[in-house]
């Protein structure tokens, strides 16, 4: 008996981590289609795009983010796509006075009793991290929380490519040269409306969005 379930055990966790391997890896898995490309080869961001705060801009062929100090307030926008397994890909570098990018989700409305971000990677120009956001209904039972940082260098007018893998509740965090991200939350496997951007600081600059997403069964 106990062989015979130690097999079983065996055979549902090769399956379970063949299912994961390859987001985990960062790699679109093969059952996925392409749900978007951005390339800003265009004058302006068009539909699909809302700016919440900041200053979101085509320059040059591409996207450019900054704070507005009266503001006092991340620059904000999100690019509506609905989505849970996925792989995004995006480039991005610090200019001028970037402090912080910010690439992340909010749950689908009715998917968490949640009020507020999901989580979000968080980069700067000294560090990266994975954080889950606060409920801000429950600022004190759900606090904001770091899962996963690195200190490292990410240098000014650089460009750096970002991978996020979501995965059921995994995440997986990439850039080159970098060592991986990886976490898991229990509330992290929920469907995602919109991907989210901050910036704070006076300059962010983004390009080549592209996102597989889970074919449906």
């Amino acid at each position: 008996m106990k062989s015979y379930l130690m097999k079983n055990i065996g055979t549902l966790i090769v399956a379970f981590c063949a299912s994961i391997s390859p987001a985990l890896a960062g790699e679109p898995p093969a059952n996925s289609d392409v749900a978007l490309e951005e390339s800003f080869d265009r004058s302006e961001l068009g539909k699909g795009w809302k700016i919440n705060t900041g200053e979101w801009k085509i320059v040059d062929g591409v996207l450019r983010a900054r704070e507005i100090a009266s503001e006092k307030h991340s620059a904000a926008a999100r690019r509506t796509l609905v989505s849970n397994n996925a792989v995004y890909d995006l480039k991005f570098r610090f200019v001028e006075g970037g402090k912080a990018l910010h690439f992340g989700f909010d749950p689908a409305k009715g998917e968490l009793k949640k009020k507020g971000h999901l989580f979000s990677v968080i980069i700067t120009p000294t560090s990266w991290k994975v954080l889950k956001h606060v409920d801000k209904a429950r600022r004190e039972e759900d606090p904001n929380e770091t899962l996963a940082q690195q200190k490292t260098e990410f240098k000014n007018g650089e460009w750096y490519s970002l991978r996020v893998t979501t995965w059921e509740n995994y995440v997986t965090a990439q850039v080159e040269g970098k060592e991986p991200l990886k976490v898991s939350h229990p509330t992290f496997g929920v469907k995602k409306p919109t991907l989210v951007f901050r910036c704070l600081g006076d300059g962010i600059e983004i390009d080549d969005i592209k996102v597989w997403t889970q074919k449906a069964k």
